[in-house]
């Protein structure tokens, strides 16, 4: 029998966003959050049931677009494939815990990801560079890469330049799962490093998702 101390486990991350693991094991992950106020999980699709349970605090959920005003003593269940999102509007931190339960995995033909790892693709067009950023944005990929390529799950991030001239730049992100890619996208090193970027760029850069059906490679 293990038994966790749930508040000694508690953390408060930069951005007001903090995530600690409290189980790791391949049909059940369990992790706390916290959000302090006027900080949120932005609106997200499930790839697995989720379970949100609230211990305090209060927050606004929002399931396929309906919000709901949730504190302590709730519980929340989440089917696979749902658009949520968390958001602090209160004065106080709301502490919740999220339990994933993924579905097992169907069989999947050998010739297709066999001896594959990366099965979810997140594909970054990134809005115009601004006139004579381009060689601060392109070291600004690089070192983010670097702090990237050190949470868990990475396995690849690349830079897409434009052949026939043009400033919009493009990037691939291969990550082994969406659950792994997601812990990095809500990490305080993706806030900070986007931010720094937004100065070299005109305008939004939109991500595009996508799941491996097949990879040949020589």
């Amino acid at each position: 029998m293990e038994i966790v101390d749930l508040k000694s486990r508690e953390v408060s991350g930069q951005g007001g966003r903090g995530i600690s693991v409290i189980a790791e094991e391949p049909q059940l992950t369990i992790r706390q959050l916290r959000l302090d106020p006027g900080s949120e999980v932005p609106e997200h699709v499930t790839d697995a049931p989720v379970t949100i349970q609230v211990l305090r605090g209060e927050g606004v959920f929002t399931e396929n677009g309906q919000s709901f005003r949730v504190g302590p003593g709730k519980l929340l269940r989440i089917a696979r494939g749902v658009s949520m999102g968390i958001a602090n509007t209160s004065a106080e931190p709301l502490v919740v815990l999220a339990i994933r339960t993924p579905l097992p995995e169907k069989a999947v033909p050998e010739s297709s990801l066999d001896g594959w790892e990366g099965c979810f693709v997140n594909l970054i067009d990134f809005a115009p560079v601004k006139p004579g950023k381009e060689d601060v944005f392109v070291e600004w990929f690089s070192r983010s890469s670097e702090v990237f390529a050190r949470h868990r799950g990475f396995v690849s991030r690349s830079l897409l330049e434009p052949i026939e001239g043009g400033s919009r730049y493009a990037a691939i992100v291969e990550h082994e799962s969406k659950e792994t890619f997601m812990d990095m996208h809500l990490s305080d090193d993706r806030q900070r490093l986007f931010r720094e970027a937004e100065p070299l760029v005109m305008g939004t850069s939109k991500p595009h998702f996508y799941r491996l059906r097949l990879a040949f490679r020589k």
